[in-house]
């Protein structure tokens, strides 16, 4: 059986809006949804056969009531609405950190209709972004390329498995995308790398497109690698400004379990182990030990790894407290 032609993409988009239109009509009927949001494709990208339609619905406040989610069916288009009490879409939007999916979903997204002019006003402030939020996801991005960036090296210098390298360094590509795109202050898309390649196209045809498409593995895998090497050294300083910030203020070596615990608390990342050792490859930090039981009942004392501040790159600093 031959397969079926293609729906015109006019007439698809058109079929979509349609079904938007009629399905929000019912709903704002309905005075216990406050407000509704498009988001997704439809209010921002190209929709296809297969993409669905995405709400955020607003409802009034009610105790008994809590975030759902429920899967509509509007003239033949699946609909994936998502219910938000007013005061936890209150929460989201003053209280989230901006750039994160939640923001950026609804920040890209497009109020349909409002019953209440303090949601309206909510959703007009989302495209503000601040500079300690993009500080936050910066240093979340930079420790989500360091990893897959490590094991790519590894793989490269131990095994010599160009296949197994490229498919970590294609791993790297959404973190590093991440960072291109949040370094530019735009908001981050779901689909970052078509994003990023705006912005840097030398930088992530190299590492994306070549590793992908490229010609002889034995030239494309080295060149990718060293691009991400020099890429991140550049960038270093600011996407692990709070941890350089940090060790600065402290003053002092911090162990490991402080600082997950410290960055955990207060900013809400994880990993920072990870950043941490990659600063001290490329010493901008140094790194020392402390001293540490493994148990609450230990007599026996271990070294646990730990790291300090330098005033200069390569500068020496304590080795154990």
């Amino acid at each position: 059986m031959g397969s079926s032609k293609p729906e015109d993409p006019a007439a698809l988009q058109q079929r979509f809006a349609v079904a938007l239109d009629a399905l929000v009509a019912r709903i704002e009927e309905d005075r216990t949804i406050l407000a509704a949001v498009l988001c997704g494709s439809l209010s921002h990208d190209t929709v296809w056969a297969k993409s669905d339609i995405d709400l955020i619905l607003v409802t009034i406040d009610d105790r008994s009531a809590d975030v759902s989610d429920v899967a509509l069916y509007a003239d033949g288009m699946n609909v994936h609405a998502c219910l938000l009490p007013r005061a936890q879409f209150r929460q989201i939007v003053e209280g989230g950190l901006r750039q994160s999916f939640m923001h950026s979903f609804l920040a890209k997204g497009r109020l349909l209709y409002s019953h209440d002019e303090t949601i309206a006003r909510l959703c007009a402030g989302l495209q503000e972004i601040g500079d300690r939020d993009t500080e936050v996801q910066l240093l979340r991005a930079g420790i989500g390329a360091v990893l897959p960036i490590h094991k790519a090296r590894k793989w490269f210098v131990t095994r010599g498995d160009l296949d197994y390298t490229a498919l970590w360094i294609l791993y790297a590509a959404t973190p590093l995308a991440q960072i291109e795109v949040l370094g530019a202050r735009r908001l981050v898309d779901r689909e970052v790398i078509p994003q990023a390649m705006t912005l840097n196209p030398a930088f992530f045809r190299i590492i994306y497109t070549d590793v992908l498409n490229g010609g002889s593995r034995h030239e494309v895998i080295p060149a990718a690698l060293d691009a991400i090497d020099r890429y991140m050294a550049e960038r270093a300083p600011r996407l692990f400004r709070p941890i350089l910030d940090h060790l600065r203020e402290a003053g002092d070596v911090r162990s490991s379990t402080e600082l997950e615990a410290h960055f955990a608390r207060h900013l809400d990342v994880h990993g920072v182990t990870t950043a941490c050792e990659y600063l001290a490859d490329q010493g901008l930090i140094g790194k020392a030990s402390t001293s540490v039981r493994l148990t609450r009942k230990s007599r026996v004392e271990v070294q646990e790894l730990a790291f300090f501040h330098v005033t200069a790159p390569g500068a020496g600093g304590p080795a154990t407290s």
